[in-house]
């Protein structure tokens, strides 16, 4: 839910690095906050170390004292991300679980370079990994 998730997530895609080959670098962050649990997983995509793609699921689960309220926490989601499709072209997915919500999204070098407003599409495995392990996150 917070906002300074997508950027953040976003600006190791414009790092620079070196190599060559396709990979999958997959990365999880678990966070509570009020009894919520939101459950982040990222997968980027490189090429030639060149960013390619992402996607994005983030659960929240709510507590059981929170569930009647499920659909204003839908609504919240949806209103967090709504500009992406019209600024972007991203179009986020929110959709209701059995303990919550969930938001999935995918992002191409395109539209990560049109977020981020630059042109580098550039980053090695390893600067990947240590971008998204400052930010909480656990990457394989």
């Amino acid at each position: 839910m917070k906002k300074f998730i997508i950027p953040g997530l976003l600006s190791l895609v414009l790092l620079t690095g070196c190599g060559g080959k396709e990979e999958t670098i997959v990365c999880t962050n678990e966070q509570s906050t009020s009894g919520i649990e939101m459950n982040t997983v990222l997968n980027v995509n490189l090429k030639d170390n060149n960013f390619v793609n992402m996607d994005m699921t983030i659960e929240a689960n709510l507590p059981e004292n929170l569930m009647s309220r499920k659909s204003e926490f839908i609504e919240l989601f949806e209103k967090q991300y709504q500009g992406f499709e019209k600024q972007y072209g991203v179009q986020p997915k929110v959709s209701e679980t059995d303990k919550g919500a969930k938001i999935d999204f995918e992002m191409t070098a395109e539209q990560a370079k049109e977020f981020y407003g630059s042109d580098d599409t550039k980053a090695t495995r390893k600067e990947v990994i240590e971008e998204f392990e400052k930010q909480g996150f656990t990457c394989k």
